[in-house]
């Protein structure tokens, strides 16, 4: 029996190159996510009536146009933290997977989509792990994430 692989490799392949890359910023190599505006764009859905994971709000001062819920998060076996958040913006949502290493102070977002499951097997092009100096948003996030570790995030 021979199995043909090929053309679900592509269709696979074309539905992640759809998904996350035009709502990146122009920044160090061009492939950043913008977590602000995440709902804005075409990866965001119309927010259901209901949601089955309420999740825990993040104050985030930076961004108070949106609402922004920690929904699950894990350490990775390299001491990262993996997180799943919801951006909640004008009736509509999006998800983001972000790691962090809340020692060195780096961020970066691995996945997003418009579902909680469909953010779990996305990738999102965000590039490297990389220093959140500057960013507020992407501060606020990784201080609340570290914090509900137990990893308080370093200082500068």
């Amino acid at each position: 029996m021979r199995v043909v692989a090929f053309p679900a490799a592509m269709m696979m392949a074309g539905l992640l190159a759809g998904c996350g890359t035009s709502d990146a910023s122009s920044h160090d190599d061009g492939s950043r996510v913008v977590l602000r505006n995440l709902a804005e764009t075409e990866i965001a859905a119309p927010k259901p009536d209901y949601l089955k994971i309420q999740g825990e709000l993040v104050p985030t001062p930076s961004d108070e146009a949106s609402r922004y819920y920690l929904l699950r998060r894990h350490r990775t076996l390299n001491d990262t933290e993996i997180a799943i958040l919801r951006q909640e913006k004008n009736g509509r949502v999006a998800y983001a997977r972000t790691e962090m290493d809340c020692a060195r102070r780096l961020f970066h977002v691995v996945g997003v989509a418009s579902t909680r499951g469909r953010v779990e097997s996305n990738v999102a092009h965000d590039g490297p792990l990389r220093s959140i100096s500057g960013l507020p948003l992407r501060q606020e996030l990784a201080r609340h994430i570290c914090e509900k570790a137990g990893t308080p995030l370093s200082g500068v």
